[in-house]
């Protein structure tokens, strides 16, 4: 069970005047009886309507934008429900225990999601001064059209209004430890301005009307559900005044009789003690007041601060956010042209390299083929060699040269030296051309005599 009963009680508005008397009522702009004239000012409207725009313009404002009766395409309909208005609140035995700012934020969100959008909720105001916190909100019906339809949001079914009071308590009541109201109850908000006024008539023995009976003989009567129907106002009313002046006349005598004991300079201990009990409760219930005062104008203000403070440093979020980013883009953008000139100047010193590459790369071609056009003279110059050192072993003459050819490896060769080993190696080519010429000579006479 939960601490308290919610309240969503809906309202239609189905006229400008009408839509006038809500916004005065709402804006404290007539006296309220049951309303704290010291906590007004702690009343927060929690939509973005501007401050001294009614009602009525709001309503001009929004049939003046809608595309449905712009241009006198439509007419509004006599029989149109101009707005809606919602009371929403919970009983007093919650007050302290529900958080309000939390709730306010709930009940706005159901507004928003189930009527249409937050272009519709015209007005919330949250009323702090009175005995329980509450919630008077504005919407205008419009569709996705433009056009006045009551109907899609409130009507369709007998049991439309029942199946949006479950709505309301599964996502705005529950969430709050708040019980659902009874289902199928007939107990309506009572103004409290009816109230008064009905406390302060005077009681009348008021015989009940009898049913009417329809002359003629084919004509009915008033059936009993119609005669029902019709005195039950009547009875309501007299009970509640009847229970009023009754609950009066009670505090009167117990007033008369205290005045009267004191008269008599005797008040019983038993008068005084429980005199003293109601004094002490009375204190307590202002005591409470006092603190839930407090609470309410501590609430209000502190939300009101925060407001302010979000308001002023809304522009300085966006220059520190515009300015963070920026910030993160030049440095992502210095990160990058750093990279770049690092991998520029690598490709600068690759390209270096391939031309340096590129030319020892021509230089060794050029040197390898020739060496390949020389290598074909390699094995005849080795010949050459061998032939010419086992001819002058021959002749004893290898030592020596050996011995000249040590000196010219090592650097000691004299021009004497190097003048007869020269000397030496043509005559020694000489013989060589001797020898095969007459070698050449044998064999072609061979042949001749062959």
């Amino acid at each position: 069970m939960g601490i308290a009963k919610e309240v969503c009680r809906i309202e239609k508005i189905k006229s400008v005047g009408a839509l006038g008397s809500a916004y005065e009522h709402n804006l404290r702009l007539k006296d309220i009886t049951n309303a704290d004239e010291t906590r007004t000012a702690y009343n927060i409207e929690m939509t973005s309507r501007p401050s001294g725009k009614s009602y009525v313009d709001c309503f001009h404002e929004k049939i003046d934008e809608s595309t449905w009766y712009q241009n006198d395409r439509h007419k509004i309909a006599k029989n149109a429900i101009y707005a809606v208005e919602f009371m929403l609140t919970f009983g007093h035995e919650a007050k302290g225990k529900v958080d309000i700012e939390t709730w306010c934020k709930d009940n706005m969100d159901w507004l928003e999601k189930h009527f249409g959008g937050a272009d519709n909720v015209v007005s919330a105001i949250l009323h702090l001064d009175e005995r329980t916190p509450h919630i008077h909100t504005i919407v205008i019906p419009l569709d996705e059209k433009g056009k006045l339809n009551y109907t899609k949001y409130l009507g369709g079914s007998k049991y439309r209004l029942s199946e949006l009071q479950d709505c309301y308590h599964e996502e705005v009541g529950s969430k709050h430890n708040l019980d659902r109201g009874d289902k199928g109850s007939k107990a309506r908000h009572q103004d409290v301005d009816n109230f008064y006024s009905m406390v302060n008539e005077a009681v009348a023995v008021q015989e009940l009307p009898e049913p009417v009976q329809k002359e003629g003989f084919f004509k009915k009567g008033e059936t009993a559900k119609e005669y029902q129907e019709r005195i039950t106002p009547l009875v309501q009313k007299a009970q509640s005044v009847a229970l009023a002046k009754q609950a009066e006349n009670k505090l009167l005598k117990q007033r008369i009789a205290n005045i009267e004991h004191l008269q008599e300079g005797v008040v019983p201990v038993e008068e005084y003690q429980k005199l003293e009990e109601d004094l002490s409760e009375i204190k307590q219930e202002l005591k409470n007041e006092k603190r839930d005062s407090q609470f309410h104008r501590s609430w209000a203000l502190e939300t009101q601060q925060k407001l302010d403070e979000q308001e002023r440093s809304f522009p300085q979020k966006i220059a520190e956010a515009v300015k963070a980013a920026t910030e993160s883009l030049q440095e992502l953008y210095d990160n990058l042209l750093d990279k770049y000139r690092c991998l520029k100047r690598k490709f600068d010193r690759l390209s270096a390299d391939y031309d340096i590459l590129s030319d020892s790369y021509d230089e060794i071609r050029d040197k390898y083929n020739r060496l390949k056009e020389s290598s074909s003279n390699i094995e005849q110059i080795k010949y050459d060699w061998e032939l010419m050192y086992v001819m002058l072993d021959n002749r004893g003459l290898s030592d020596k040269f050996k011995k000249c050819r040590d000196a010219h490896i090592n650097g000691y060769t004299s021009m004497e030296e190097r003048l007869e080993f020269g000397k030496q190696k043509s005559e020694q080519h000489n013989r060589q051309r001797q020898i095969s010429r007459a070698e050449t000579g044998k064999n072609m006479r061979y042949c001749d005599t062959r």
